[in-house]
């Protein structure tokens, strides 16, 4: 077997980090904000049960009956964990509800489907799965801030990637070279490209991160089997760094101590992040309009926004929840005329609504070099509107609810994954609810995924 670790200096400082993580125990805060995550990582899963791309996830991971030892997430069914990664993947980011690190990160989050299959297949416990949380959201940020892989064409997703097979390597307990062999198998095989999240946006949105998830673990299942990666993935001939340049990783106690978990931003309303701001505004500027009729909405924001959410020409009519959900004129323009953000926004029949749409058209959304300097420090947004009466209205919001500045109370966790889940579990979301809050560091993860494992029909598909 060769010796990984000795070629590749980015690839050796991965593996060792995760190696030491191991003997460093989760302090009660890590726990704390852990069982947070997990919380509303959850919710933002259960609420997709019957949207139509995650029961057509489920439907292929059943595809050979093939069984296994990880659950298909909110049902009774199960198969193996890299399916179980996938398709559960597929639930985790569909309505594009929980954490991200915003700026081209990505969602962090996306890594748990991976290790809640991994834990649960090995019947290990919460602490051992919180243990790898914090390695897998460790080794995505490092790799997010550090190579930037946006700037070349390289989607987030590939952080999902890295980051997965990081925390499975840790809950597999795999040896340092067995450890490196897995992330070269997950580099070198999986560079996904940034065209999932341009112009008019497909299933594939979501779909990225899930198949990355996916990827993760299969990386570190291939590595336990004994197969080994590429020894120098990234420093090497034709390795990462020929397609994105050379690029150094931060000290992993970078930070000032905060672990980087914490440092994910959190999310009030099930859209894209940049958004969360802009609907604070128009919901505000609503109670404020008192039903006179607009003229004109200018929205000033920063340049990261204007790019992801307000440049493309598909972003002022958009066709499906995909491109909806991250079109910040279309979810503007449904606030104001309602007065409150809501998946209302994104069904079939709102798409189509020629009220909705001929606002979204009299929507600008300019970049403003203030607020570009602010960001991602804070998430500004100014909002101004002339009603058709020649009255002008503006509003400034900052810090969107979920900002690590600005962070959700315990409350307001709970009472979004009760709204989310209500209309999939009914009456089981408070108790669902409750049986996460109240998880135990020595309690299986099974136990806990068991708890919200309900017969639903696997053909109950939402096509909005």
């Amino acid at each position: 077997m060769h010796i990984v670790s000795t070629h590749d200096n980015t690839l050796h400082a991965l593996a060792s980090f995760v190696i030491a993580q191991r003997h460093v125990a989760l302090s009660d805060t890590e726990f704390f904000d852990g069982r947070r995550r997990l919380l509303d990582t959850l919710g933002c899963g259960l609420a997709a049960l019957h949207q139509r791309p995650c029961v057509q996830a489920r439907q292929l991971a059943l595809l050979d009956g093939v069984g296994g030892g990880a659950s298909l997430l909110g049902t009774q069914e199960r198969t193996s964990v890299a399916l179980a990664a996938f398709a559960n993947g597929w639930m985790i980011r569909y309505l594009d509800g929980a954490d991200t690190y915003p700026g081209g990160g990505g969602h962090p989050s996306d890594c748990w489907a991976g290790l809640l299959a991994v834990a649960e297949e090995r019947s290990l416990d919460i602490q051992n799965l919180l243990l790898a949380a914090r390695v897998a959201y460790s080794v995505f940020h490092n790799l997010f801030v550090s190579a930037q892989l946006r700037d070349k064409g390289i989607d987030n997703s590939f952080y999902v990637t890295l980051g997965t097979a990081a925390g499975c390597a840790c809950l597999m307990e795999l040896n340092h070279e067995q450890t490196a062999h897995a992330l070269s198998l997950a580099v070198v095989p999986n560079v996904s490209l940034a065209v999932a999240r341009t112009g008019a946006l497909s299933m594939w949105k979501a779909g990225a991160s899930a198949n990355a998830s996916r990827n993760g673990v299969f990386a570190a299942l291939m590595a336990a089997a004994g197969m080994e990666g590429p020894a120098m993935p990234f420093e090497g001939d034709r390795g990462l760094w020929h397609l994105t340049g050379a690029f150094e990783l931060e000290p992993f106690d970078q930070g000032n101590g905060v672990p980087r978990m914490q440092l994910a931003h959190m999310k009030q309303f099930l859209c894209d992040y940049h958004s969360q701001t802009p609907i604070a505004a128009a919901m505000q500027l609503h109670s404020q309009l008192q039903g006179e009729a607009i003229e004109s909405v200018v929205v000033h924001t920063y340049a990261f926004a204007h790019s992801e959410v307000a440049s493309d020409p598909e972003k002022w009519a958009p066709k499906n929840r995909e491109t909806a959900d991250h079109s910040m004129p279309w979810i503007v323009a449904g606030v104001l005329l309602h007065g409150h953000f809501g998946e209302y926004l994104f069904s079939t029949e709102q798409l189509q609504d020629p009220q909705h749409r001929a606002l979204t058209q009299k929507i600008r959304v300019l970049e403003d070099p203030d607020l570009t300097r602010r960001f991602p420090n804070e998430i500004p947004c100014h909002m101004a509107i002339e009603t058709t009466s020649g009255r002008r209205l503006q509003m400034q919001v900052d810090l969107p609810l979920g900002h690590p500045r600005h962070p959700m109370t315990d409350e307001s966790l709970q009472n979004k994954f009760v709204t989310l889940t209500t209309p999939v579990l009914g009456e089981h979301a408070q108790r669902t609810c409750d049986a996460i809050w109240q998880m135990t560091a020595h309690q299986c993860v099974r136990s806990l995924l068991q708890s919200m494992a309900f017969p639903h029909p696997l053909t109950k598909a939402q096509t909005s």
